[in-house]
C-alpha cells in the first residue's frame, strides 16, 4: 500500500509540476500600454488592408541594454496579415521599434526605422545594434542598403561610425 502511495504522490507532484511549467510558458509579460497601443493600431492597420492579423510573434522582451529592466522590441516583419498586405512593410523592409525601460513606470522609444535585417551583439562588452536598412537613408538607391551600428546605453541608442 504504502508503494501505491509513493507512486501515486510521485505522479501527482509531476503532474503539478508540469501544469506549472505551461502556465509559466504560456503568460509571457504583458506589453506596457504604450507598446500595446502600437501592436492595436498595427492590427487595426492590418485589418483595413484586408487582412486578418496575428501579432502573437510581433513581441520581444530582453534587457538589451544590461539596466535590469524589461527592453521591448517591436518587429513589424513578424505581423501577419492573411488575406491582405502587412501595412508596416514595403520592398525595402519592415518597421522595427525598440523602447527601453526607464527604470520607474514606463519604456521610452528610443530607434525606429525601416530596416531589412537586424542583430544585436557586444563589442568590447558593450551591447550593440547592427541595422542595414534600404539604401536611401544613405543616399543610395532603394535596392542597395546602409548599414548602420548602435551601442546601446542606458537611455539611447548612440550611433557608432562604421
Amino acid at each position: 500500500m504504502s508503494f501505491f502511495l509513493s507512486s501515486l504522490g510521485k505522479a501527482f507532484l509531476y503532474t503539478c509540476f508540469a501544469l506549472l511549467l505551461t502556465l509559466g510558458a504560456g503568460h509571457a509579460a504583458a506589453p506596457p500600454d504604450n507598446i500595446a497601443e502600437v501592436v492595436k493600431e498595427a492590427e487595426q492597420a492590418c485589418r483595413h488592408m484586408n487582412g486578418i492579423p496575428n501579432s502573437e510573434a510581433l513581441l520581444s522582451v530582453d534587457d538589451l541594454n544590461g539596466d535590469g529592466g524589461e527592453d521591448w522590441i517591436v518587429d513589424f516583419a513578424k505581423l501577419k496579415c492573411e488575406g491582405g498586405i502587412n501595412p508596416l512593410c514595403g520592398g525595402g523592409g519592415c518597421t522595427m521599434q525598440i523602447y527601453f525601460w526607464d527604470g520607474e513606470a514606463s519604456w521610452d522609444l528610443v530607434f525606429e526605422d525601416l530596416v531589412k535585417s537586424y542583430k544585436f551583439g557586444k563589442d568590447g562588452g558593450k551591447p550593440m545594434l547592427y541595422v542595414t536598412t534600404p539604401g536611401t537613408p544613405c543616399n543610395k538607391p532603394v535596392a542597395e542598403t546602409c548599414d548602420y551600428t548602435y551601442r546601446l546605453d542606458k537611455e539611447a541608442l548612440v550611433p557608432v561610425k562604421n
